[in-house]
């Protein structure tokens, strides 16, 4: 390719922002050049303490988020703890109407309530200060990890691994939740393999290569490797439930590409949280069951239909509205306490296409809370224009 079209794939690197030196790393990732999950920042602190819970045989929860990365980051988990033959774990992921992102005192009191000493988070609680503090109140310790912006002050939990951290000295900050969690069960197998097969924890990365695609991280680094041999993995994965849910969108699992995983497999997970049963999901990844993997795998495809009639309903009733306004501002507003704040994204997304403009599309949650979410247009910073917005 270099040699039939030495401009434009020069220029096609360059704008990616690669040297010639990069480009081999770049077109063919190496497994062998992942990172050592050590160097991620409170990582020897974390793999010592489930190491330590698993030998005392505590009771680990592990709470992940409910979206397409948080629950398959849960099943890389799962599959650990499956491996090596650990049955004192459970799992929770919040509902997404009722109890909404990242972690909440509720729960914690209901953890707590069910003998559990250890919570490792997954996607989320880098911004729960508040509920990892009654966590310790109640005698739980907590190892957060996610990959989200932190606050100025971090919550004073057991250990954080985040590679966003300002103290972090990872190489690499733009790992996806699954990512930071497969790091972990890396460091983990490394000091204490509990009889495990060397090499095991890779068929996990099916899980991690959807969460990299459906994240939207960009696929360079760490990122683009994982992303590549997640690929492989899913081709040959023997997991019940992918494999029903290939069968029923009528996809050649041998020949999964990344569109299959973005604009097929993707919406089906996230489809679950949005129409309140985010379990299904991580379920169907993780059963072991022929007749569960198929039953699930037909529910998620039944909800997710409801899902696309729920937003072409409130795309429409947004639309009427809006017909009705004099005007409409450079920047769209709108919103109904009668929608599902879990949709209000979809929504966001589809009139942003249509408008041509940055929308805002808010609603109301089971706790009677007005929640939102924006799409941008074109490149317009919405994080500065809030900002601005909330100086005024």
């Amino acid at each position: 390719m270099s040699l039939s079209f030495p401009g434009i794939f020069e220029l096609l690197m360059a704008e990616r922002g690669l040297t010639h030196a990069e480009h081999e790393a770049f077109l063919n990732p190496d497994y062998a050049c992942l990172h050592d999950p050590l160097l991620l920042p409170d990582m020897e602190k974390s793999r010592d303490r489930v190491i330590a819970a698993i030998r005392a045989n505590e009771k680990i929860a592990i709470f992940s988020d409910y979206d397409a990365d948080g629950i398959p980051g849960a099943v890389v988990f799962s599959d650990f703890f499956k491996r090596i033959g650990y049955k004192n774990v459970s799992f929770y992921i919040p509902h997404r109407h009722d109890e909404g992102f990242g972690l909440n005192v509720e729960a914690m009191e209901e953890l707590a309530a069910g003998g559990v000493a250890l919570i490792v988070t997954i996607d989320c609680g880098t911004a729960n200060a508040k509920e990892v503090s009654r966590a310790n109140e109640l005698g739980m310790d907590v190892i957060i990890t996610d990959h989200h912006e932190p606050n100025a002050e971090l919550p004073k939990a057991y250990a954080i691994v985040n590679p966003k951290r300002s103290d972090s000295l990872y190489p690499f900050k733009e790992l996806c939740g699954s990512a930071v969690v497969f790091k972990l069960v890396q460091a983990i197998y490394a000091r204490e393999p509990f009889g495990v097969k060397p090499g095991l924890e890779k068929w996990s990365l099916d899980m991690v290569g959807i969460a990299t695609l459906s994240d939207m991280v960009p696929l360079v680094g760490e990122n683009r490797i994982l992303a590549r041999f997640g690929l492989e993995v899913l081709r040959k994965s023997p997991r019940l439930g992918l494999s029903s849910l290939l069968r029923n969108l009528r996809i050649e699992q041998k020949y999964l590409t990344e569109d299959d995983v973005a604009f097929m497999i993707t919406p089906r997970i996230n489809a679950a949280s949005r129409m309140g049963t985010p379990e299904d999901a991580f379920k169907l990844l993780s059963t072991e069951s022929p007749l569960e993997a198929e039953r699930l795998a037909t529910h998620l495809e039944k909800i997710n239909s409801e899902r696309k009639g729920l937003v072409a309903s409130m795309v429409k009733e947004a639309k009427s509205h809006l017909a009705l306004r004099e005007a409409i501002g450079e920047v769209l507003v709108i919103g109904n306490p009668e929608w599902r704040p879990a949709l209000a994204g979809l929504v966001a997304n589809s009139l942003a296409e249509d408008y041509e403009r940055p929308v805002f599309v808010w609603a109301r949650d089971g706790g009677g809370k007005l929640k939102g979410s924006c799409r941008s247009y074109n490149g317009y910073d919405l994080f500065a224009l809030m900002n601005a917005a909330a100086d005024s």
